[in-house]
């Protein structure tokens, strides 16, 4: 059945709490469900991904002032966990460098639930972004799976920069794709050379191989294109990339290259190396590989896009190229529309059941899913409604169930969440897709193309690592358009947040699934139902700060001043100044000398805090010239006057011949006559001391003391 149109609120986390403790609706196990969300702004797709417990994440970038980067966390169901806007915590007025925008480019989720995200951020002259950016900076952060940000990289040399790629390994690592543009060539020697980078889980780079292609490089044609990256059944990376040659000046390409190469794991070096000239008919035409496989026989699938022999000549095709198990071309397979007209794939995933690749095509605006097998050949495929124009697919991710496509024109303050079957399937959105698998062939012109890894002048990126900042939470409001239901049962969303809990600074929380909570926030967990639904709690934890760090200060006085404000140290809760029963704020204001102290209690535990506000702001030192260690407690100990209320910065005591007998820093301490516990004999000894008035002013005082026995 279809259900109608229900129009549900989900406030939790990404809008105000404007309604009761619970949310409940009686919700079904769904075949498949249409969404819109209703948003405040434009916004534009360019990543989705799935966690592990099939959570559904999407990234873009907003629409407005500042062009702020968006992820959202959806349950499985399409109900909203968090969404938020992002932006570069960063400015320097003195430079005149500020950032407008956070483009992503690409996501990844990662076993802890967390995600990977990649791209760029633009920098631009004014504060207001009002100017052209200057230069794109690559970017890529790790955020926990409460979309927190972990931490952040942020590239940067003379041209443009961006991470285009991402691929998580076996153990956990990132393997990164970092491409660079320095513009149009003005001479032979001017060339745009890219890297790629092995990341550790905390941010560390392993090794990052320079892709020194000689002839061959990005040329003024930008940094926006995709490769793509597997790690092979040996471990070691094999990528699919994209060379060219241009023309200095223009820009335009005079010959363009895939290349394939494999690099070793562990030390990022090249293992071998293939590449063969795509032959671009278009003079600005780059195309974009999307996706590899290694097949069960070990050989490479390379999906993209090229200009392939068609009825009318040559036309934009879908490429499946097989390679050897060194990127020697021996087969490519055609992906066209039944007409015969352009299409081209703009992104894979993988078939969470069948290990299948599925691909997104785009004829004409047109958007399909083909599910395609090792063979190459059509498995399934599905075409979906634009609605006219106004929900094109921008992408989509696979997940256990089914895929997860969104939909957005970039000019409307909605955007769609198409949760599909395991073949593609929603009934309310899908058209007759036209797509089918056919021989193709290609001039497999074999170019020299070499990557030399000896190069020794390198054009190095710099990480300045200015923070990527999680900003307010993102408003949705979410409408079912279309559901088929399977099996009933109810989701449960408590959105009031009554589950508050606070924890001493230092100390954490541990949520019912396990996760170690260590900083406040709000968090979730999914407590999954027998038939599916969702049972979503959110959690909000408080962090008290440590009392063992309050303090209000040093002593000071009055003088030259009618009023003194004292402050204690910021971060509590309440203060109670004077055994005050009204809790007060961190600052105190006082006017008449005497002691002053001020109170915190929080779950940590209690503490006090005094200081004392003298009259009189400098303190003659005078210090006595004889004194009798004998014993009879008259006179005993050479020492500062205890009334004496400057700050004690030394005091030493030395001997005739320069050794020092006694220092200490403490004004309640003195000399007893004792050297290493002996007793010394009568003598008269030097003695330096080093103080700091109230009022800031630093005296030093100099003279002999009698030792009497």
């Amino acid at each position: 059945m279809i259900a109608p149109a229900l129009r549900l609120f989900f406030p939790v986390l990404i809008l105000p709490l404007v309604f009761s403790l619970q949310s409940t609706a009686q919700i079904c196990i769904n075949k498949y469900t249409g969404i819109s969300f209703q948003t405040t702004t434009f916004e534009a797709f360019t990543s989705s991904t799935v966690a592990p417990n099939n959570e559904i994440i999407s990234a873009g970038t907003l629409y407005d002032f500042n062009s702020a980067g968006h992820i959202a966390k959806y349950s499985a169901k399409g109900n909203p966990i968090w969404s938020y806007r992002y932006n570069l915590n960063f400015f320097d007025f003195v430079k005149s460098i500020f950032f407008k925008a956070i483009n992503i480019a690409a996501i990844v989720s990662t076993a802890d639930g967390g995600m990977i995200i990649a791209g760029n951020t633009e920098q631009v002259l004014s504060p207001f972004g009002l100017p052209p950016p200057v230069k794109k900076w690559g970017l890529m952060a790790k955020l926990d799976r409460f979309g927190k940000v972990l931490w952040t990289k942020t590239v940067t040399k003379d041209g443009e920069m961006n991470f285009t790629n991402l691929y998580l390994t076996a153990d956990g690592d990132i393997i990164a794709y970092l491409a660079t543009d320095n513009g149009p060539k003005r001479g032979p020697g001017d060339h745009s050379y890219n890297n790629v980078l092995r990341i550790g889980q905390d941010g560390e780079v392993k090794w990052s191989s320079f892709l020194f292609t000689l002839l061959f490089d990005a040329g003024g044609l930008g940094v926006a294109n995709k490769r793509a990256i597997v790690q092979a059944t040996n471990g070691n990376i094999v990528i699919g990339d994209v060379a060219h040659k241009t023309v200095a000046n223009t820009g335009e390409i005079k010959e363009g290259n895939l290349h394939f190469f494999e690099l070793n794991y562990a030390t990022g070096k090249l293992n071998w190396e293939r590449s063969y000239e795509y032959g671009a008919l278009s003079s600005t035409y780059v195309p974009d590989i999307v996706n590899i496989k290694e097949l069960a026989n070990g050989k490479f699938s390379f999906i993209t896009t090229l200009y392939l022999t068609g009825v009318n000549g040559f036309v934009k095709k879908g490429a499946n190229i097989i390679t050897s198990n060194r990127g020697a071309i021996e087969n490519i397979i055609a992906y066209t529309p039944f007409d015969g007209s352009p299409c081209s794939i703009k992104e894979a995933s993988t078939d969470k059941n069948t290990g299948n690749r599925v691909l997104l095509f785009d004829k004409s605006g047109k958007n399909m899913l083909v599910n395609i097998d090792d063979d190459g050949q059509v498995v399934w495929q599905q075409g979906y409604s634009d609605k006219q124009g106004a929900f094109p697919v921008n992408c989509f991710s696979a997940g256990k169930n089914g895929y997860n496509i969104f939909t957005s024109n970039n000019n409307s303050k909605q955007y769609g969440l198409l949760i599909t079957d395991n073949t593609g399937v929603i009934d309310c959105a899908n058209e007759t897709p036209d797509i089918t698998a056919v021989p193709a062939t290609l001039n497999l012109t074999r170019d020299s193309m070499v990557t030399d890894f000896n190069y020794n002048f390198r054009d190095d990126y710099y990480d300045y690592a200015h923070p990527l900042k999680r900003g307010e939470a993102y408003p949705l409001i979410k409408n079912i358009d279309c559901q088929q239901t399977l099996a009933c049962c109810r989701d449960f969303i408590d959105s009031s947040i009554a589950n508050t809990y606070t924890i001493c600074e230092g100390s954490s929380y541990m949520l019912p699934d396990s996760t170690v909570i260590k900083d406040s926030g709000i968090y979730y967990v999914n407590f999954k139902t027998v038939l599916g639904c969702d049972s979503i709690r959110f959690y909000k934890i408080k962090l008290d700060k440590d009392v063992s760090l309050l303090g209000i200060g040093n002593d000071t006085c009055l003088t030259g001043s009618s009023t003194i404000t004292l402050k204690a140290t910021e971060g509590y809760g309440k203060y109670y100044w004077m055994n005050s029963l009204l809790p007060g704020n961190a600052a105190y204001t006082v006017t008449l000398p005497g002691k002053y102290f001020a109170t915190v209690n929080n779950v940590c535990g209690s503490k006090t805090d005094s200081v004392e506000i003298f009259d009189v702001c400098d303190y003659p030192l005078y210090m006595p010239n004889a004194f009798t260690p004998n014993g009879d407690k008259i006179n005993d100990v050479f020492r500062i006057a205890p009334d004496n209320k400057n700050r004690l910065l030394s005091f030493r005591i030395y001997n005739r011949w320069g050794k020092i007998v006694f220092q200490t820093t403490n004004l309640s301490e003195g000399w007893d006559g004792t050297y290493k516990n002996e007793p010394l004999g009568t003598d008269t000894f030097i003695y330096m001391v080093e103080m700091v008035t109230l009022s800031g002013k630093r005296v030093t005082k100099k003279g002999y003391i009698t030792l009497l026995r």
